[in-house]
């Protein structure tokens, strides 16, 4: 590899970057990393302390902010190489580089897998029946998805340096713990990551966020019709005098047929503060789902168009998604929202 000879720009030992980027990737990343840790464990803790957040959908939330704690913790091993003028990697021995490496990867790769989980549970809870939902959502199916969510990355990860198929260490040209762009076959190990990281779970995310948006266009479409119905069936008004009817007797004696009572009445308001509660956690949830892809697509297309010298640039945006998500959270989500503020009170309670 060829780099440029200009001597105003000093490039250290065969890297892509120049000193001065490099210090800034290394400030750049350790803020991130901190801020992705701290946010990610209140929402850890928030989960493990309340009752309430202990549900189906918050077990891939977790999960998620798990995956977030990890990757940032494995980048934390490439921050001194960023920061160095040595040749190799800081430390004698390469193991905690590849090491490091391989958990970043199969921990965003995790991440992906999670978030199609979380797309398809708000699906399978919004467009189909309890029934349904309860089939499918019982504690060892998801700790099945869970284990699958973690096996699939590890596998496409892990597998490809095992067989000869690129390496994980330390990346000279972005002295970081990466795959090792210089390998022979680095670019066929790329392809791999791709293949198996992003197409699957990224049509999952979009087919499900689909149905959702034509269930949920749907159903407010119906009560439309059914209230402009109601508001037809009403008597226009007249100058006669009305005959007496049933409407202006007492009716706490008895109940008319057709007439809601009191509990229905209280049910039916349960159920829409209910659906429209889960409305609000899809909301939510998407958000968190769209700032991911939006943050985790420029690296992805840099690994296609082999734009290997602008990588650290698509990283800091993929590492800002971990900082971004308890944010969202605290900001919007009906659940979460008091909790997160209240542990930052100190007020935390297990209720």
């Amino acid at each position: 590899m060829e780099l440029p000879t200009n001597t105003s720009v000093s490039y250290l030992n065969g890297t892509l970057y120049t000193h001065p980027e490099l210090i800034f990737f290394s400030v750049g990343f350790s803020i991130l990393i901190v801020l992705a840790i701290i946010g990610n464990s209140l929402v850890l803790v928030a989960v493990a302390r309340t009752k309430k957040l202990q549900n189906v959908t918050n077990v891939f939330v977790v999960n998620l902010s798990l995956t977030d704690c990890l990757s940032s913790f494995g980048f934390l091993w490439s921050v001194p190489g960023m920061a160095s003028t040595t040749p190799g990697y800081l430390l004698e021995s390469d193991v905690p580089c590849v090491a490091a490496a391989g958990l970043v990867f199969t921990a965003e790769g995790c991440s992906v897998y999670t978030l199609a989980n979380i797309a398809l549970n708000r699906c399978i809870l919004i467009t189909r029946s309890k029934e349904t939902y309860q089939w499918l959502y019982t504690p060892k199916k998801i700790a099945l998805m869970v284990l699958v969510s973690w096996l699939i990355p590890f596998c496409g990860i892990v597998v490809p340096p095992l067989s000869g198929v690129g390496d994980l260490g330390f990346d000279p040209e972005s002295r970081t713990c990466s795959d090792v762009d210089t390998h022979p076959r680095a670019a066929v190990y790329d392809k791999v990551q791709f293949a198996v990281l992003y197409p699957a779970p990224l049509l999952v995310i979009i087919v499900s966020y689909i149905l959702i948006w034509r269930h949920v266009k749907r159903h407010f479409r119906n009560r439309r019709n059914n209230t402009s119905n109601l508001q037809s069936l009403k008597p226009l008004k007249s100058d006669s005098t009305p005959k007496p009817d049933a409407s202006h007797t007492n009716v706490s004696s008895s109940q008319k047929p057709g007439e809601a009572s009191p509990r229905h009445s209280g049910s039916s308001h349960h159920l829409s503060r209910m659906r429209n509660e889960q409305f609000a956690i899809t909301k939510n949830l998407f958000v968190v789902v769209f700032a991911f892809v939006v943050c985790f697509t420029p690296i992805f297309t840099m690994v296609v168009t082999k734009s290997n010298r602008y990588h650290l640039y698509g990283a800091l945006f993929l590492f800002a998604s971990g900082c971004i998500n308890p944010i969202i959270y605290a900001a919007k989500h009906p659940h979460f929202r008091p909790v997160l503020r209240s542990m930052v009170r100190c007020r935390c309670s297990r209720e």
